[in-house]
């Protein structure tokens, strides 16, 4: 779990905790021939795969697998076409998800007690077309590359390549 402690950090905010941007260095990191993150690349992505498929499940309720978590890490893109519909699936139940909880204004009557209230004033207001925006272009991102997926021919009677002859070249 703290092989990518980045991903792990970030996806484990709560959506009532802030976030801000800080003009300083706050770490310098070094990069050198034994680092660790060349040394250990395949279970940092390991678990940064487990750091988002944790996320889906606690966020939204969502059931993905690691091979899910996989494809959805750097939007990869799905491994099959039914993979790839079963978490365009799952994006748009994400981005709705997203949408109610931070771009909708509050209903009538509804109370989202003072934080949200400062929350959504101090980042939210004013951007709610954006991160739908956002959200959407990143969905349709992941639906291009599920499209390019389910192109990939199957079928050898119906490939697009010459038929070669099997006779020797002279």
């Amino acid at each position: 779990r703290e092989e990518a402690e980045a991903h792990w950090a970030w996806l484990g905010l709560g959506a009532d905790k802030h976030a801000a941007n800080l003009a300083d260095p706050l770490v310098r990191s070094r990069r050198h021939e034994g680092n660790r993150a060349q040394r250990d690349a395949s279970g940092i992505y390991e678990s940064r795969c487990a750091a988002v498929q944790q996320h889906f499940k606690q966020e939204f309720g969502e059931d993905i697998d690691m091979h899910d978590a996989a494809a959805l890490v750097n939007f990869r893109g799905p491994r099959t076409p039914e993979q790839g519909e079963k978490l365009l699936g799952v994006l748009g139940r994400a981005h709705a998800a997203i949408l109610a909880a931070h771009a909708r204004p509050p209903t009538a009557g509804e109370d989202l007690g003072e934080r949200a209230l400062a929350f959504r004033r101090d980042f939210v207001e004013g951007y709610e077309a954006a991160l739908e925006g956002a959200l959407l272009a990143m969905r349709k991102r992941f639906e291009a590359l599920t499209v390019e997926v389910s192109r990939v021919v199957t079928s050898a009677d119906k490939s697009p390549r010459q038929h070669r002859s099997r006779t020797p070249p002279r």
